[in-house]
């Protein structure tokens, strides 16, 4: 019985280790197929951002297109995705930023280019869930320059009144950054069209009118043009909201580049906004389609 009791152990003794060894050849294996896969992305990372260096984007595309979707290749999208914005090749910016925003959920900037795209290319649903993922991914933010380009995002396009809570909340956290902040006229317009979507027309009225004189960025001049314009109507002041209309359609007209021309520059995410307010407002004081 001892024997046999000894025999017995030796048998599972050697089993489990034929166990191991099995285990342990897997994982080396699977190790050895992962560096592989690693090797076979970085190498091709490599070609496409080689490529781009070169402006050869199309071909770039190709290469990035067949790798698996990975972190490490969101910055090649991002680039594609500008790339095809500022030739307003809307479709596929989409398309690009969609892919970041899916490998990088955390980041801002590309949320903030798609949310504009999707209005552009006329896919309002997919902008609403769009901004419906912003406000669950950045509602807590306390970057108050964040705060206002999600904030802002969700607003050009008046947002349901469900909504209006956490927006409002985060166009305070811009706002409390105070004067001294080197963006304060972003957030005064954020400020200012929060304000009108929500009704409040007069205290609209006022935060946007302290926009509208303000110089270094022309589509922000634009875009609180448009906004005052429309507060101004609401308010009953007929001639007001004309003259606002008129003026910020000029610097549009002179100063944007021209539609078509495949020449947007690197704000083209404002150039949409200033654009899709443009329309509303002409809608609105001008009378028209909306």
């Amino acid at each position: 019985m001892i024997g046999f009791g000894l025999s017995l152990y030796l048998f599972i003794q050697e089993r489990h280790a034929r166990q191991r060894a099995v285990a342990a050849e897997q994982e080396q294996a699977r190790l050895r197929q992962q560096a592989e896969e690693g090797r076979a992305l970085g190498e091709k990372l490599t070609e496409a951002g080689l490529l781009l260096s070169r402006n050869r984007f199309d071909e770039a595309e190709r290469v990035v297109s067949q790798i698996p979707p990975h972190p490490a290749a969101a910055s090649i999208f991002n680039v594609l995705g500008v790339v095809h914005a500022r030739r307003e090749q809307w479709a596929s910016a989409v398309k690009n930023y969609t892919m970041v925003v899916e490998l990088m959920p955390t980041d801002h900037e590309a949320h903030h280019c798609l949310a504009p795209l999707l209005v552009q290319t006329g896919d309002l649903e997919s902008y609403c869930r769009h901004c419906e993922r912003i406000l669950r991914q950045f509602a807590g933010t306390s970057n108050p320059v964040v705060a206002e380009r999600m904030a802002k995002d969700c607003l050009f396009v008046p947002p349901p009144a469900s909504d209006f809570n956490t927006i409002a909340k985060m166009v305070e956290t811009a706002v409390a950054a105070g004067p001294n902040h080197p963006y304060w006229p972003y957030f005064q317009f954020v400020k200012g069209l929060a304000e009108y979507r929500q009704g409040r027309f007069a205290s609209a009225a006022e935060w946007l009118q302290k926009v509208v004189g303000q110089t270094g960025d022309m589509y922000r001049t634009v875009q609180a043009h448009m906004a005052l314009a429309m507060a101004q109507h609401q308010l009953k002041q007929t001639e007001e909201a004309r003259v606002t209309l008129a003026k910020g359609l000029e610097i549009a007209d002179t100063r944007f580049p021209k539609v078509g021309k495949a020449s947007l520059d690197e704000q083209w995410h404002d150039w949409i906004i200033a654009h899709f307010l443009m329309r509303e407002a002409k809608a609105l004081i001008e009378g028209g389609p909306k």
